[in-house]
């Protein structure tokens, strides 16, 4: 398959931005009902074409919407879509499109905004690029679009359908202005509208009130939306002990990502309701480009050395919060294999050895990128850091703060191996550390190959039969060394409802209301 250069969207990632005040500022709530949440991380935008930020699809989710989303079951279902489908043959995507959707602008959707929206998802996004960039989208009709594909794509809907990087509808002018660029003015269609963002503190917004939900029982983000408050806050809140403590006080209505070592104090509070969910996995990736992990058979030994059950419980303290499967995805997913996990947290001394006198090591330096501001990432790098070092891989942790650690990894001459995380996906597809311009540098024709027997499958049915292919593939090239799972815990006080958390969408507050509604 040939692979398309992702350019700079690949390289706007998560960030993170100081707030260690627990007050909220300038956010108050002002005139009329608010919801307020303390979050841990700050976007690097709210455009969800720009970037694959956590902070950013479940901030944005609560103004911008896409046509289909995949539910808490895995479904594909309609969102600003009436209805759609893929034909037999894989290469025709078709939409009818919801009648009077009002944009926040007050403008009404139509189907040239549809068409202008998939096209700069298509041309921005990472999925959309990689999948879609030969596809033709068009409108025969007001209320119709359809994406015409050269090669039969099974999974289609499922990527289109993905909550990673969510293809927005937005009015045709506001991404003809932005070009290639972010957008400037944040203008979707959902129940909340985007107010304000006051860099490093907030992010505000109002209940939308010419808003139309889509039909249907609520499950995740598919069927019923309704905003309940006048106003939503996003208060960034990078400190965990800060986001408890306002929770507990009230301050705050609701907080992510607590600590884990408190979750069971939390959840014998009476006042506190906590929900505990999937939160993908965090994982050591490694600098292919250049340097001693250049070489397969180092990224080999490297896995050889790693004991992780020492690591994920040194991040996350409770086994309830993790587990050690080195699958490209979970159990429960179609997608799971069971390929190369022979080699998966078996640690082996005597096969370090080998690799290293394979590999020709002579002591080179791995310098390890982490940063406090993630301290489930700084737990990891630690116990890693020691585990190498005890098997004569000479490992050197360089803590920074995360921007740093951002910046330091695009350049191919300033690490051997950085720590991060990634959110869930329904397909392992959309990893994108498979990527050859995403930091690592991933150039596996073995990898490639996966991908192209996946893609151009005669069927659904057997593009998933293809998964034992790609994680074998993966295991063979190693660009990554999994931990495992993570999951991740979110708090709301009592007399509220309508929070969900699902592992192919994170936290969803657009339905939070008080429990008396």
């Amino acid at each position: 398959m040939r692979r398309l250069v992702l350019g700079a969207v690949l390289a706007v990632l998560l960030s993170l931005s100081a707030c260690t005040g627990g007050g909220l500022g300038d956010a108050q709530r002002g005139e009329g009902s608010s919801f307020i949440v303390a979050w841990n991380a700050q976007p690097p935008t709210l455009d969800p074409l720009m970037t694959t930020s956590t902070a950013t699809r479940d901030i944005s989710r609560n103004f911008f919407e896409p046509l289909i989303t995949i539910d808490a079951d895995n479904q594909v279902k309609p969102v600003l879509a009436e209805s759609f489908s893929l034909s037999d043959d894989g290469t025709l995507v078709s939409f009818a499109l919801r009648k009077n959707v009002k944009f926040h602008d007050g403008s009404t959707m139509e189907a040239d905004d549809v068409v202008a929206s998939l096209k700069a998802w298509i041309a921005k996004a990472s999925v959309g690029q990689l999948f879609f960039s030969d596809a033709k989208v068009s409108s025969s009709s007001s209320d119709k679009v359809e994406i015409k594909l050269p090669d039969p794509l099974f999974v289609a809907l499922q990527l289109l359908a993905d909550q990673g990087q969510l293809p927005a509808i937005q009015p045709k002018e506001i991404l003809e202005a932005a070009g290639d660029d972010p957008v400037e003015e944040f203008i979707g269609t959902g129940p909340y509208t985007m107010e304000k963002w006051n860099t490093d503190q907030y992010v505000q917004m109002s209940r939308f009130d010419d808003y139309v939900s889509p039909k249907g029982k609520t499950n995740g983000t598919g069927g019923a939306r309704k905003a309940a408050f006048d106003s939503m806050f996003f208060y960034f809140v990078n400190d965990p002990s800060t986001r408890m403590s306002g929770l507990q006080t009230g301050e705050y209505d609701a907080a992510n990502a607590l600590p884990p070592d408190n979750l069971d104090m939390l959840d014998s509070d009476e006042n506190i309701n906590l929900t505990t969910g999937d939160n993908g996995f965090n994982a050591a990736i490694f600098n292919k480009k250049t340097g001693v992990m250049s070489d397969p058979k180092m990224r080999r030994a490297v896995l050889a050395a790693t004991n992780i059950d020492d690591i994920q419980k040194a991040a996350f303290s409770s086994e309830k919060l993790y587990d050690t499967n080195g699958a490209l995805m979970p159990k429960t997913s179609d997608w799971y294999s069971t390929k190369g996990l022979n080699a998966y947290n078996h640690p082996n001394p005597k096969q370090v050895a080998e690799l290293l006198d394979k590999a020709d090591y002579n002591g080179e330096e791995v310098r390890i990128l982490t940063s406090r501001e993630y301290e489930e990432h700084y737990n990891n790098a630690v116990v890693m850091d020691q585990q190498l070092n005890d098997v004569g891989i000479k490992s050197r942790l360089i803590v920074t703060d995360w921007a740093t650690v951002l910046q330091n990894r695009t350049d191919d001459t300033s690490y051997e191996i950085f720590i991060t995380g990634f959110s869930p996906t329904s397909t392992p597809l959309t990893q994108v550390f498979f990527d050859p311009v995403w930091p690592g540098w991933t150039e596996s024709p073995e990898i490639e190959a996966a991908f192209d027997t996946i893609i151009h499958a005669p069927s659904g049915e057997q593009a998933v039969s293809a998964k034992d292919d790609l994680q074998k593939a993966f295991y063979d090239y190693l660009p990554v060394l999994k931990f495992g799972a993570r999951s991740t815990t979110t708090g709301i006080r009592s007399g509220f409802v309508g929070h969900e958390f699902t592992a192919a969408s994170g936290d969803i507050f657009y339905n939070v209301r008080p429990e008396a509604q």
